[in-house]
């Protein structure tokens, strides 16, 4: 199997090193300064056990890619983003997509792309913001579910997760694994306010209601989701560690916007909540208004953490 990785931030070049790192085939589309820094330097990945320093086979994901029959296409841009990307790359329908995106919609774009489609649900606590660098602050370095979109195993999965386990990861197949990526948007539904006003967003009174409103859209649709208890207990299998000389910085949404990009995923964090309560009868005034306010606070390019979390819950609630 080849692993052709569709994206090359903190999850894609993460996974890239590591699977590099232990002789699996891996070619990198990449764009920009990071496809420059590759191309020159290689790509270094700082762990708490130390850095390392792999060459990856690099290419533009503007460029011709020469498709083979054992490729699997790993997904792993920002979901807004992905429409664009598969379209740019031009994989055969042939190629299985295994998509590493947040949220629960980065799939349905993949299945119009490709006859095999791979759910994955990540956590991984990585870092990128400087070119031809990345950062994983855990070990394992990060927790995978995967499954067949919309539900089965698959040999493909099976397959993934195998290359995956071999370079030092925690996967887990399921033949649900929709429930889990259901249960991982309610936990990124406060991604956009922590980039806003730092971590103390995500124990604020307007996280408890926006994940409430989660949990009730789930259940007037009739989707399955994971429970706290379900994702504690998986969360057991990863152990947060400092790197040696390095700060820890926010989470991807947070890292979107140091890095100045004034269109973030929102729309498919809290707006996916939003669009379901309106399909299903429910009201999501919180998850409405955290879309509307982060997408407003990014276009005029804020500062991370700036803005305090008080004036924000005002906002929010007014």
């Amino acid at each position: 199997m080849r692993i052709v990785l569709l994206g090359a931030g903190a999850i894609g070049g993460v996974i890239a090193g590591h699977l590099v790192r232990v002789g699996r085939e891996v070619l990198v589309l990449a764009r920009g300064e990071q496809l420059a820094a590759l191309r020159a330097r290689g790509l270094r990945v700082e762990t708490p056990d130390g850095p390392f320093d792999v060459r990856v086979t690099v290419q533009s994901s503007s460029e011709p890619v020469a498709w083979r029959d054992d490729d699997v296409l790993v997904a792993c841009t920002k979901v807004h983003d992905l429409a664009a990307a598969l379209r740019e790359v031009a994989a055969p329908a042939s190629v299985p997509i295994a998509c590493m995106t947040n949220g629960i919609e980065g799939e349905r774009i993949a299945l119009r792309h490709a006859r095999d489609v791979i759910g994955c649900c990540v956590f991984m606590p990585a870092t990128y913001l400087v070119p031809g660098t990345v950062q994983v602050w855990a070990t394992p370095p990060g927790l995978f579910e995967l499954g067949r979109f919309p539900d089965g195993t698959g040999d493909h999965a099976d397959a993934l997760a195998g290359e995956l386990i071999a370079a030092g990861f925690d996967c887990i197949v399921r033949p649900n694994v929709m429930k889990w990526k259901r249960g991982k948007l309610l936990s990124n539904l406060m991604n956009g306010a922590e980039a806003l006003c730092g971590p103390a967003a995500r124990t604020s009174e307007i996280a408890t209601m926006a994940r409430a409103e989660g949990r009730a859209v789930y259940a007037a649709a009739n989707l399955s989701c994971t429970t706290e208890a379900e994702d504690v207990e998986r969360r057991r299998a990863i152990t947060s560690r400092e790197i040696a000389g390095a700060k820890r910085a926010g989470g991807s949404t947070w890292q979107s916007l140091s890095r100045g990009h004034t269109t973030l995923e929102i729309d498919y964090l809290n707006g996916e909540i939003a669009m379901l309560g309106r399909l299903n009868g429910v009201p999501t005034p919180v998850n409405e208004a955290l879309q509307r306010i982060v997408a407003e606070e990014a276009k005029r390019k804020a500062t991370p953490g700036a803005l305090p979390l008080a004036e924000l819950v005002a906002r929010v609630l007014r």
